[in-house]
């Protein structure tokens, strides 16, 4: 027996309304209850602010990845930038302010006044960040990622690929140099003196 357009119809605003029920139930946060509740929450996800909605995720950086933030980390420190108290972090909260979001970077750089200011909870755009895909990355998401952070005032990203061997330097969406084996990754502007091969990223 055909269903008429007239039974259909009761059918569809039933949907309608279950569609917004479930949106409306989605209990909003505001950014500063956010930073309170989530920021050093010590379990295997991350969460991102996205105007208002706690979004979770897998964590990127797993345990066998560390290693490549270690390396950087030793280049790092040898450089004159360290002993005036920045640092290179792993996963570090900065607002979009242009997309109302948040995002979690898997390793930035924080000068020593955004050292300063992370203490007291506010967040800033760090210039260099470096993002290492994992199989729960879809690529989709990284270029959304990859356009709020230009948009936001990051001037140099690293996209590490651990099973390529591969990063790619993105000094803007267009600007991308691919480096294999003993090609240098640099991340000026924003550190110059930066510089290391990708076989010393995945020593």
């Amino acid at each position: 027996m055909n269903t008429t357009a007239a039974e259909q119809l009761p059918l569809a605003n039933q949907k309608a309304k279950n569609v917004a029920s479930k949106s409306a139930s989605k209990r909003l946060v505001s950014l500063e209850s956010f930073l309170a509740r989530y920021t050093n929450r010590e379990d295997p996800y991350k969460y991102e602010w996205n105007n208002g909605v706690v979004e979770k995720k897998p964590r990127t950086m797993n345990r066998d990845q560390l290693f490549i933030f270690q390396n950087l980390l030793r280049r790092f420190i040898q450089l004159g930038e360290f002993s005036k108290g920045a640092a290179l972090i792993c996963e570090v909260d900065m607002l979009m302010a242009s997309a109302n979001r948040t995002r979690r970077a898997d390793i930035a750089y924080l000068t020593n006044t955004q050292m300063n200011l992370s203490r007291n909870g506010e967040l800033s755009v760090c210039t260099f960040v470096a993002e290492v895909i994992s199989k729960n990355d879809q690529i989709n998401e990284v270029e959304e990622k990859l356009a709020e952070y230009f948009d936001n005032g990051v001037q140099v990203v690293w996209v590490i690929f651990p099973k390529l061997k591969q990063v790619k330097v993105y000094r803007s969406v267009r600007d991308i140099t691919v480096c294999f084996g003993d090609d240098v990754c640099s991340a000026a502007p924003t550190l110059p003196d930066f510089e290391i091969s990708v076989n010393d990223i995945f020593a």
